[in-house]
């Protein structure tokens, strides 16, 4: 596995730069949204977990009954350009967020309704991010090109989260809202190199056939199909299973942070600059655990199954830690060792998901696994709302960590080594 031999090709240098800084945005658009809908809170003397559980469906109610459909349709298109026209749309509907906030006189409902926009167009986008890899890279160098945009990312992260609370607590949410449209802006300049280096990523002979115009009866039998093909690819593919739970827990543990872990944070308070901080803690122990993965490849390959259980079992145990402190400094102890055991389980299980089928068929198994995370991410955000009000936020932390635990031990019983044929 060699991260030279990847970082040697300019295509998936501009991947990386572009990911980089589009994520730096995200960090800011995530925190400018919390403060937002805080203040809101606040002035409105509304509950601000069911707020955080609106957010989370508008980011992923519409997206997730869109994922399904996008997959198949990822799979007949040029994934850069796909990738292109999606960063260039959600530029300007960030862009209109604070626009729609104020001139709906402090309304959420613009503001819904933009982020679902947003998220439905990200439902396109991660697939064909996902699908991207193996064609910017040789195959021995795909587990180190996954790593360096997971160290990307985490850099990113840390950049974001740790500047973006102070910057939104300073300038407000508008301005955080617009910087992050303008990273989608330097994302299509990156992918526009992609494309200019004669890379399209099209359709290859194993992608499904083009759907030719036809009644509608016939249309969504096409597309019951696909998306049914995919669901097929995910279940029959012992290679796919164990990366699949490994992915979707991430998730479930993001609902459960995302509502109870930000209250737990905030304890009150509308500012966003310690939940910023937590953040960037998490991010070092990201940075920390890629690296240490990534070096470990270098001598010799991982048991893929064994570091993904271990990686979710470990996630857990920081994740129990955090629910049991309100002491800021012991909480970015506990992020630092959720990000340490967390982010390898990324990286290793999108390369096992790429390596896992054939390059015709990565969208539609990505778009499955898009879905079920998703839906844990929504059906735990839904649930921990209630459950916050009810019985605090620690108690629903230690839970959604007890979860957490017990999916890594069946990650361990569903254990796959190495690639499998599609």
């Amino acid at each position: 596995m060699s991260v030279r031999a990847a970082l040697a090709r300019p295509a998936f240098r501009s991947l990386l730069v572009g990911q980089v800084v589009s994520i730096v945005g995200d960090r800011l658009n995530y925190l400018a949204l919390v403060a937002l809908l805080s203040a809101h809170a606040a002035a409105a003397g509304t509950d601000r977990t069911a707020l955080l559980a609106a957010l989370a469906w508008a980011m992923l109610g519409p997206s997730l009954l869109v994922s399904p459909w996008a997959g198949a349709l990822v799979d007949r298109w040029p994934l850069v350009r796909t990738l292109v026209v999606t960063d260039l749309v959600r530029a300007f509907v960030i862009a209109a967020i604070p626009l729609a906030y104020a001139a709906g006189g402090g309304a959420l409902g613009p503001v819904f309704a933009l982020v679902a926009i947003a998220y439905v167009l990200n439902a396109f986008f991660l697939p064909a991010r996902s699908a991207l890899p193996p064609h910017l890279v040789d195959p021995a160098s795909l587990a180190a090109g996954n790593a360096v945009l997971v160290l990307g990312g985490v850099v990113a992260t840390l950049v974001g989260t740790s500047l973006g609370g102070p910057a939104v607590d300073r300038w407000g949410p508008a301005v955080a809202l617009w910087i992050d449209a303008a990273t989608y802006l330097v994302s299509v300049a990156a992918l526009a190199m992609i494309l200019r280096g004669g890379i399209a990523a099209a359709p290859g002979a194993d992608a499904p056939p083009v759907m030719a115009p036809s009644g509608v009866r016939r249309a969504i039998a096409r597309a019951v199909a696909d998306v049914g093909e995919g669901w097929r690819i995910a279940l029959v593919t012992p290679a796919a299973r164990g990366p699949l739970v490994a992915a979707v827990s991430t998730w479930i543990a993001g609902g459960v942070l995302h509502v109870a872990g930000t209250s737990h944070v905030q304890q009150g308070s509308i500012a966003v600059t310690g939940l910023g901080l937590l953040l960037g803690a998490l991010a070092v122990g990201a940075l920390t655990g890629t690296a240490f993965v990534l070096r470990r490849e270098r001598h010799r390959p991982v048991d893929r199954g064994r570091a993904l259980a271990i990686g979710l079992v470990g996630a857990g145990l920081g994740l129990l830690g955090f629910a049991a402190t309100g002491t800021f400094a012991v909480m970015a102890a506990a992020g630092f060792v959720m990000g340490l055991f967390a982010a390898p389980v990324l990286f290793l299980a999108e390369t096992a998901l790429q390596e896992a089928v054939v390059p015709g068929a990565r969208a539609r198994l990505f778009a499955a696994r898009d879905f079920l995370s998703r839906a844990a991410f929504l059906v735990t955000a839904a649930v921990a709302a209630p459950a916050a009000r009810a019985w605090g936020d620690g108690a629903v932390i230690a839970a959604g960590a007890a979860v957490l635990v017990v999916l890594g031990l069946a990650t361990a019983a569903a254990r796959g080594r190495g690639p499998a044929a599609g």
